[in-house]
């Protein structure tokens, strides 16, 4: 399905996926950008639950996201 973002940045969800997700007026949702996408989710996505604990975990024990980049070149290297 395609729809057209508006001047103010908003979008028509189509008629058959509101009424699907039981989506009205009321309904809160969750925008991710996922790459070059967006995801949009009736409530907290769990990547966003999950991205957000493994950041405070991480940042508890001093880790940076450049050294967890570098980290993860060097094991998909490894893999490869």
């Amino acid at each position: 399905m395609v729809t057209r973002m508006r001047d103010k940045g908003q979008i028509t969800i189509p008629a058959n996926i509101r009424e699907s997700l039981h989506l009205n007026s009321d309904s809160v949702l969750s925008v991710t950008r996922v790459g070059d996408g967006i995801l949009l989710t009736p409530k907290l996505s769990v990547f966003e639950e999950v991205s957000g604990k493994f950041s405070k975990a991480a940042k508890a024990k001093g880790m940076s996201l450049d050294s967890l980049l570098k980290d993860l070149k060097k094991v998909r290297h490894k893999e490869a």
